[in-house]
Parts: C-alpha cells; structure tokens; sequence
C-alpha cells in the first residue's frame, strides 16, 4: 500500500469532506506514491512523535492536530513548527492530518466520547446540513445522574492523572441530557442549550462561558486528554481496515500535552 491507498483508506473511516472550512486535513507532508506498512497514530506531531516513528520504523504519522494551521510563512528551521514539518520531510515520513472530520464522523472521537460517558440515543449536536447523520459534537440520554456524578465520571474515564478540570453548576443538579465536543467547544454552548442538554462536557471552556450557558450544566475536561483517550480507541479501527494490506497501526506512546498539574 502507498500513502495515496492509505489516503482512500482512512476517507473511508472519517471523510475528508467533513472537515471544517477553517481546517486543514488530509496529506501535509510527503509523496502519495511511498509505500507504506507501519502508521503511527498521534495526538500532535512533535520532535519525540518523530523519534519514535523513527524508532518504531512508521512511514506515516496520522495526526489530529494539523502541524500547518492555518499556514506556515516558510519551512525552516527558524520556528518550531517549520523543524518539524522539514524533519518529517528529510526522514520521509509522511504526516497525514485527519482532525475536525475524525471529530465528525460516524464512529469517530465524539461517538467513542460518548460511549465512555454512557450516553445513548446520541445524535450530532451540529448536524451536518447535507447529512444530518455527522457532524460536530454529540447530543443524548445518560441514566438519571447529577453533575456532580457526571463531572466524577468524566474525570476517571478522561483524565484521571491531571488536575485541570472544572464544573459550573449545582453538583446536585439532576441531568438526564447531556452535550458532548471533543477539544475546544465553547462555540457550541448555544447549540448545547438549544438541543436541551442539562450539561454540556467539553474542553477549553473560559469564564463567562458559565454566563452564557444559562444555567446548563457544564464540565470543563484537559482538552488533550479527552482526544488522546478516544484516539487510542479509533486506532483499532484503521488497524482493523489495513490489516489485508499488509499495514501495522500503533497509537503514539509520547504524551504532548503540554499541560499538567502544578502540585
């Protein structure tokens, strides 16, 4: 298989044309026609992303944050970014990004969120206009709980080792609905509130955002740890789509999330 196969392949699972316009997926570095047996799946990439695909002989890192966001003025050693994109380049391994279409997808990391959350009957919270089936975020039941309840629950399934989480709201007060984003997803608090969530469970959330919710429960999760969690399950995934073609898929073991615990 080469990089373009492996293209086609991981379109099948999380389409590109999800993505959003803002974004920028698909192949970043490298040529279509290397072939491929080893990916290495990671959250960002970083120096020791690359030396452990060195290391671990991967040809491609499939990464959910684009390296080259939203451009990069040259390719050099001067920023951190240009290194990594002209290292990738010189080791010739290829950088595939897949980051608001994995998001959206069918079986991709909101749906695997919400499954470790417990939710049921869960829907899209954005739905996409020309497929209402994806699309950002994820909306659905939950057994009888409180927020309190959730926040715990969120916390032992996503980010059990760090500190940096936070609930607004009543601990006591009952939910029943809940919203769910991957990542940053304070821009969808109105979309939470219209789908009648009780609580909405997200990433990177800031002050007033307690004022905008309007009573809405809301629980504040390490925006890395969520995704990295639900890119270690989606990993299985694209291993099972490649294995005819002769193509190992491991997730990363390099932790990059810069945040941590003060104490």
């Amino acid at each position: 298989m080469d990089v373009g196969a492996l293209l086609t392949q991981i379109d099948a699972l999380a389409p590109f044309a999800l993505a959003e316009d803002w974004d920028n997926v698909g192949l970043l570095v490298g040529r279509r026609d290397r072939e491929v047996t080893r990916v290495l799946v990671a959250l960002d990439l970083r120096a020791a992303v690359l030396d452990e695909a060195v290391a671990t002989g991967a040809q491609v890192v499939l990464v959910h944050h684009p390296p080259i966001y939203p451009a990069l003025s040259a390719v050099s050693d001067a920023r951190t970014a240009g290194r990594l994109v002209l290292r990738a380049a010189e080791e010739r391994i290829a950088v595939i990004a897949a980051h608001t279409n994995l998001d959206s997808a069918t079986g991709g990391l909101n749906d695997l969120m919400a499954l470790d959350l417990g939710m049921t009957a869960t829907a899209p919270l954005v739905p996409l206009a020309s497929d209402p089936s994806v699309g950002l975020g994820r909306v659905g039941e939950v057994a009888p709980t409180t927020l309190g309840r959730l926040s715990a629950q969120a916390v032992a399934a996503f980010s059990p080792r760090q500190a940096n989480l936070a609930m607004a709201g009543d601990p006591d007060m009952p939910v029943r609905r809940v919203a769910i984003c991957t990542g940053s997803g304070g821009s969808l608090i109105q979309a939470a509130r219209d789908a009648g969530a009780d609580a909405y469970v997200t990433g990177d959330l800031r002050y007033h955002d307690f004022d905008a919710a309007e009573g809405m429960g809301l629980v504040n999760l390490p925006h890395a740890a969520v995704e990295a969690h639900a890119l270690r399950q989606w990993a299985p995934r694209l291993a099972d789509a490649l294995a005819d073609h002769g193509v190992e898929v491991a997730p990363s073991s390099v932790d990059t999330d810069p945040w941590f615990a003060a104490c």
